[in-house]
């Protein structure tokens, strides 16, 4: 029993000299990342005493580089990456091809076409279909007068459907009177149209035959008088038509 006495006294005594040792290491490595963590020992100089004490652990992950730029954070209104789409490119112009297809003629240049195009108005006459011996082609100028066998009403209501069918407008009528009035269209020739037909009912006896005499004129306006035509026997013998048509 007296002979264990001194083992166990010197296990003791290893036991505290270890613990103090461990003590010792564990201030020096505080000491040590306080010294670093103020700046008084560099990385390297902090690495090799830490090597020297038996310790190799990284640094303190707190400490960061004096110029260590922070990185920002992204606005909340700015668009994702994705989300931006580059300008689109515009395609490359292909040149028309001058050529035309086999077969086809090259188009006429517009002062060819618009030569060689009649651009006349016709002259008056009345609707295909109708005959009338008594109608001269071309119109003849000044006042043009007719008998027509019939009373004067209804003359004047053959009247008012052979200028309608001429394409003519009314805007004048009485008793002995109508006064029309050639319509414009839409693409005709500067100063076509607007020819005043005027025409007069007498009521009248020839050869022993009560009839009407009709007396027609046509009167063009200042505006475009070389491009407007004489519509008077053109509506006479179109009254005529109307009125065989009715059995007058």
């Amino acid at each position: 029993m007296m002979d264990r006495f001194p083992i166990v006294v010197l296990a003791a005594a290893l036991l505290a000299a270890t613990a103090c040792h461990r003590t010792d290491k564990a201030e020096q490595l505080a000491a040590l990342d306080s010294a670093y963590q103020s700046g008084l020992l560099t990385k390297d100089e902090y690495d090799a005493k830490r090597l020297a004490l038996g310790a190799a652990a990284p640094a303190p992950a707190a400490t960061q580089a004096p110029d260590a730029a922070p990185v920002p954070s992204p606005s909340p209104s700015a668009a994702p990456p994705e989300a931006i789409q580059p300008p689109a490119q515009p395609l490359p112009a292909v040149p028309p091809s001058s050529a035309a297809p086999p077969g086809v003629p090259p188009p006429s240049p517009p002062s060819a076409r618009a030569s060689g195009a009649d651009t006349r108005e016709p002259e008056p006459a009345p609707l295909a279909g109708c005959e009338d011996a008594e109608y001269k082609s071309g119109g003849q100028k000044g006042a043009v007068e007719r008998f027509f066998a019939a009373p004067p009403e209804v003359v004047r209501r053959a009247a008012v459907t052979a200028l309608g069918s001429l394409d003519f407008y009314i805007h004048k009528a009485s008793s002995n009177e109508i006064e029309a009035s050639k319509k414009r269209h839409a693409g005709a020739i500067v100063g076509a149209g607007g020819e005043r037909v005027i025409l007069t009912f007498q009521k009248t006896e020839r050869g022993g035959q009560r009839g009407t005499r009709v007396i027609g004129q046509t009167k063009k306006s200042f505006v475009g008088h070389l491009a407007q035509k004489t519509w008077t026997d053109a509506v006479l013998a179109q009254m005529a038509c109307k009125l065989r048509e009715s059995g007058r």
